[in-house]
């Protein structure tokens, strides 16, 4: 508080010094200069014991509020993330409300980026630990066990580390999307011939497991965007589809475009989510129990941050009769 009283005072002292001279200036030829003198000193001696006062309760007005959010500050930095300004600063009338408020909003910001941080960090181990761990087990079999019994144990020390490059390789897309790595600049493309692409590419790959992909609807359109990093969000929406989709049906797609927003539907006859879990499956590592084992658990995730970059929402429902549909909600003029 002190250095702000001394730096209010002074600058009140200075300007109160400056009117001094002026009036003295003009009033000099009608009070000659030992009346102008003592009137002078007389004036500046009583406004600075006002001004001091003034300033002294200016000042600690300012630094208690200031201080409490410079308390709030440090218990972040210690660690203490749920911490937020004292509930009396936001109801002041003034622009410390607005800064307190916006503390706010950063500390919780700050608190679920943590958390969130904190929470992959716990699953990344969690997911490399069960395919390693298998790893060396069938490396021990391999070194140790029957000759007959090698070739499948190689088989399988094949799919694990096949499993963790795809794990690897989707965390680093995930990482990619949230630092804004190798985005480049937005540019125009085919949104309509993006989704016919992904959807020949999803019936090729679901032939081989008897079920197939169609396109129900495609409304011409284009988004002004980063191609590659949408591909990959309809990509992993649709082979997730394909994962869940019952035998001998198809995964439908439909995009519908209605006041210049596009509308970009994906549905399975699959088995569905559980109505507790439909926010959650766009979380890293969310995974529907007795479901599909198939996957990391990354797909959605990385879907959910490409359409979140390009400004639109995703969201999953349950189809009225059997399956899952994701639906993404664009807007044609994002990003800017």
């Amino acid at each position: 508080m002190r250095k702000l009283f001394l730096t209010i005072f002074l600058w009140f002292w200075f300007t109160l010094l400056i009117v001094a001279l002026v009036l003295a200036f003009f009033v000099h030829a009608g009070l000659g200069h030992r009346g102008l003198l003592r009137l002078t000193i007389h004036d500046l001696l009583l406004f600075t014991l006002a001004g001091g006062i003034f300033c002294y309760f200016i000042s600690r007005h300012l630094t208690k509020p200031l201080d409490k959010l410079g308390e709030a500050a440090a218990g972040i930095a210690a660690g203490r993330l749920d911490t937020r300004a004292d509930p009396s600063l936001r109801k002041r009338w003034d622009e410390i409300a607005d800064l307190a408020r916006n503390f706010d909003r950063m500390a919780e910001r700050i608190e679920a980026l943590i958390t969130g941080q904190r929470r992959l960090l716990g699953d990344v181990s969690h997911e490399l630990r069960s395919p390693l761990s298998r790893l060396i087990v069938a490396l021990s079999l391999v070194k140790q066990g029957p000759a007959e019994e090698a070739a499948e144990n190689l088989e399988r020390i094949g799919l694990e580390a096949r499993r963790l490059d795809t794990l690897i390789g989707q965390l680093l897309a995930l990482t990619r999307i949230d630092s804004g790595v190798d985005q480049g600049s937005p540019a125009p493309f085919d949104l309509a011939n993006l989704v016919q692409e992904v959807a020949s590419d999803g019936d090729f790959e679901a032939r081989a497991r008897n079920r197939s992909v169609v396109i129900k609807q495609a409304d011409s359109c284009s988004l002004n965007g980063f191609e590659e990093l949408l591909r990959s969000a309809v990509e992993n929406v649709v082979r997730n589809a394909v994962r869940h989709t019952a035998d001998g049906t198809a995964v439908e797609i439909s995009l519908q475009v209605n006041n210049s927003r596009a509308l970009l539907r994906v549905r399975d006859h699959g088995p569905g989510v559980p109505e507790s879990m439909l926010s959650e499956i766009f979380l890293p590592f969310r995974r529907v129990a007795n479901g599909n084992p198939d996957g990391a658990g990354l797909g959605l995730a990385i879907a959910e941050r490409a359409v979140s970059v390009h400004q639109g929402k995703i969201r999953a429902t349950n189809a009225p009769t059997q399956g899952l549909i994701v639906e993404i909600d664009l807007p044609l003029t994002a990003p800017g």
